[in-house]
């Protein structure tokens, strides 16, 4: 099957869930390309398995003779479906003008995308997220004459709702990577809740190979941060749990990561007396991820509410360092409950509660047998439910369905 998956940008380090999958479709057999709505980040880091599939990633212009002359092509060709994909994204958005602007603007490279689909014998387009991945998919596939879905992952349903239910309608289904979204989404008026199927985002089975920690020696406990250095990610608060921490606790912290904050942060870990103890590593590619997961004994993922209703899913990290067998710490935020299992696959916090966080981690130090037996049951669930191979066959035998 030829399957288009489309993503907001590409390469980008921080969705290499929605890569793993193209990867996994091209294993069982199907042609997918990858079309990505902002032009092509070049200068991001490139995971060892992104390579391959940059032959396979491609945009178009926002306007070029190739847009331009896609939507006269389409506009002469179709006139009222094109009328009537224009009035509706309109009345969408009414409401959130500078979010219809945005959706403006991708219109013209959404029409050159059907166009693109319809004469390469595309059969069903993907989007990997609810906002203008979707809408492009929408707008493509209208004019393509094949089915289309998406996936509901976090911020791209929680932000904004504009156009959500009428794109979940005109859908083959719809992907939620969690019961948490897919709960809020069945709440949403309008919302078509029998297009919902509950499939996890996943990691590398390969992954579940990796060796258990070892005991925590003379220098103590290795703690690791993983994630972007963002308000939302809540690192401020590991900071200060890390100071908080008993004098006489032996301790190391690894942040790997960068972002708005990344300055800030540092001066924070300085001002708190902790840089003989936090590492900055900045970003990194997915193999040198792995070795710190090797390396840790812990990894804390201290989210908060991020401004305009941002908010975790169930990051990826978290499933990652289950993964590698190893403890995990995590915001009571989303649908990260239904991965971290306080007592029985991890420790979860109150978002922002640093002295929780701290008193989480002076308990793994304390008890690292019984925290490493938590950490196995975490790897154990990971193995049950949050494979990639799993979950993205799960996903293309929904889009081979959607031909029937």
């Amino acid at each position: 099957m030829k399957l288009l998956v489309v993503v907001s940008e590409f390469p980008k380090l921080t969705e290499t869930f929605a890569y793993r999958n193209v990867v996994e479709y091209g294993r069982l057999g199907h042609d997918a390309r990858i079309f990505h709505v902002k032009p092509f980040r070049d200068r991001e880091i490139v995971h060892g398995f992104v390579h391959d599939l940059l032959p396979r990633a491609f945009t178009f212009p926002y306007l070029g003779a190739r847009t331009l002359g896609a939507l006269a092509a389409e506009t002469f060709r179709r006139p009222g479906t094109m009328a009537r994909l224009i009035g509706r994204l309109l009345a969408a958005h009414r409401r959130e003008p500078r979010r219809g602007m945005a959706v403006a603007a991708l219109f013209p490279k959404a029409v050159a995308l059907g166009r693109w689909c319809r004469r390469n014998g595309v059969e069903h387009i993907h989007a990997e997220f609810a906002g203008h991945p979707a809408n492009a998919a929408l707008i493509a596939a209208t004019l393509a004459d094949v089915p289309f879905s998406f996936s509901a992952h976090a911020n791209d349903i929680f932000v904004s709702q504009a156009l959500l239910p009428e794109k979940a309608r005109a859908a083959a289904f719809v992907r939620a990577i969690s019961a948490y979204n897919v709960r809020w989404l069945t709440a949403l008026p309008g919302f078509p809740a029998d297009k919902l199927r509950l499939i996890r985002c996943g990691v590398a089975r390969e992954t579940l190979d990796a060796p258990l920690p070892d005991l925590p020696g003379p220098e103590g406990l290795r703690i690791l941060y993983v994630g972007s250095l963002l308000r939302k990610k809540g690192v401020a608060h590991l900071l200060d749990a890390l100071a908080a921490l008993p004098a006489d606790m032996a301790w190391t912290a690894r942040i790997l990561g960068g972002g708005d904050l990344s300055e800030t942060l540092k001066a924070q870990a300085d001002r708190l007396g902790l840089t003989d103890r936090v590492r900055f590593d900045g970003p990194q590619p997915a193999e040198t991820v792995a070795l710190a997961y090797r390396d840790a004994h812990v990894l804390v993922v201290p989210s908060i509410p991020g401004d305009g209703g941002r908010v975790e899913g169930i990051p990826v990290v978290l499933m990652e360092a289950m993964a590698h067998g190893r403890a995990v710490i995590a915001s009571d935020l989303s649908g990260i409950p239904e991965l971290v299992e306080p007592g029985r696959t991890g420790w979860l916090t109150p978002p922002g509660d640093a002295r929780a966080i701290a008193a989480a981690l002076t308990a793994i130090a304390r008890d690292p047998g019984a925290a490493f037996a938590i950490a196995r049951a975490g790897r154990d669930r990971i193995a049950a439910e949050y494979l990639v191979e799993d979950n993205a066959a799960a996903l293309a035998r929904l889009m081979e369905g959607a031909r029937a």
